[in-house]
């Protein structure tokens, strides 16, 4: 017998020595009985302990750590085991429900008519014989309740009865399925599927399942709780460092877009490209970052404004004198500003000049010196 069985087995008698007690102090003290099976009949969702993959230890088995055969996994149950036992609970249900509405019929009519003859004695005055009779009435009362909590429970779980099946029907033959799918196909709440899902483990519905509740998944194979699968660490992804060069090229690109004039288009390119090159003699020459102070400070943005005005007169589509005198403007100072940018260019490499002329010059004195030259031309001898 497997440890599961037997503590289902513990429980169960457990159970019924609670319920003779509790119909011993139902006869005896009813206040005590009745409290007694209310306990217990709204107390069964609260079980302590509750997992179904709990199980306690029999007397008889070896204590932790000695060598055991491996145990062997409950056979699962068959479409007709599971029907035969829902059958079962569903038979222990509707007993509740027709004992529980008997004892609630036959007490509610005693309760009813006893307690007409107490309001007597209470709308003649006399107290004392309303409360003694009231007195006498508390067994009554108590069975009242004991037989309208059983037809509750009853209800109740008959109901449940009818839940299992919709979770029977949509497992079907998978070996897992997730409580949000379930939840979402009967229109339930997770944790009362849940709980539903714990009650079926406890049923003995599914000998091998467990709720993985970490990923809010019912397992119903015996394969046991698979280790989640391990993720590769993502290189992290340098973002591309935006230079503050290619954001001026890429507003010169932008402005030059926006100008129709094919004429001025083409002088646009040009400052580009010298533009381009001028920053990247900067970013090669740092230290002539002083030289280009007014280039980049003044010129090169003041230039971009003027155009940026230039394609907003342009999109204005009117020969107003006005617009027309200030394009022609633009359109005639932009020579003298692509003639500009060539000549800043040409003095960043105005030190260079001088040095390879220097050097030059030296070379040319050496190679006369040492007869390597002629007046017109340079003779090397090997």
């Amino acid at each position: 017998m497997s440890n599961y069985q037997y503590q289902r087995g513990n429980r169960n008698n457990g159970d019924l020595t609670y319920w003779i007690l509790a119909v011993v102090f139902l006869v005896c003290m009813p206040p005590i009985g009745f409290f007694m099976i209310v306990l217990k009949l709204l107390g069964g969702k609260k079980r302590t302990g509750r997992s179904a993959t709990t199980y306690a230890r029999r007397p008889d088995a070896a204590p932790v750590g000695a060598r055991t055969t491996s145990p062997q996994p409950a056979a699962e149950l068959t479409a007709e085991g599971r029907n035969a036992q829902l059958a079962a609970l569903e038979r222990k249900g509707r007993t509740m429900t027709i004992v529980g509405a008997v004892l609630t019929a036959v007490f509610l009519f005693v309760s009813l008519s006893s307690v007409s003859n107490a309001f007597y004695w209470l709308l003649h005055g006399d107290v004392v014989w309303f409360l003694e009779d009231m007195m006498n009435l508390l067994p009554i009362f108590c069975f009242l309740g004991g037989g309208a909590g059983c037809l509750f429970v009853g209800l109740r779980r008959q109901k449940k009865v009818r839940r299992f099946r919709q979770y029977l029907a949509m497992i079907g033959r998978r070996t897992s399925i997730s409580l949000a799918s379930l939840a979402s196909a009967t229109g339930t709440s997770p944790a009362k599927v849940k709980d539903d899902l714990e009650d079926m483990l406890e049923e003995n519905l599914f000998p091998n399942g467990y709720l993985d509740l970490g990923s809010g998944i019912l397992v119903i194979s015996g394969d046991g709780l698979s280790d989640p699968p391990k993720e590769e660490p993502k290189q992290p992804e340098h973002p591309k460092e935006e230079r503050p060069q290619d954001a001026v090229l890429d507003e010169i690109r932008a402005v030059n877009d926006a100008i129709d004039n094919p004429r001025l288009s083409q002088q646009i390119d040009r400052i580009g490209v010298i533009t381009a090159k001028i920053l990247d003699y900067q970013r090669q020459h740092p230290e002539k970052s002083p030289q280009l102070h007014s280039f980049l400070s003044y010129y090169l943005p003041t230039t971009l404004k003027i155009l940026r005005a230039y394609a907003q007169l342009e999109d204005q589509e009117v020969a107003g004198e006005n617009i027309t005198a200030a394009m022609e403007r633009i359109e005639g100072m932009m020579d003298k500003v692509v003639e500009g940018f060539e000549k800043q260019l040409d003095q960043l490499f105005q030190g260079d000049a001088l040095d390879i002329t220097s050097d030059v010059e030296v070379l040319e004195r050496m190679l006369s010196k040492d007869g390597l030259s002629s007046k017109d031309s340079i003779r090397l001898e090997l």
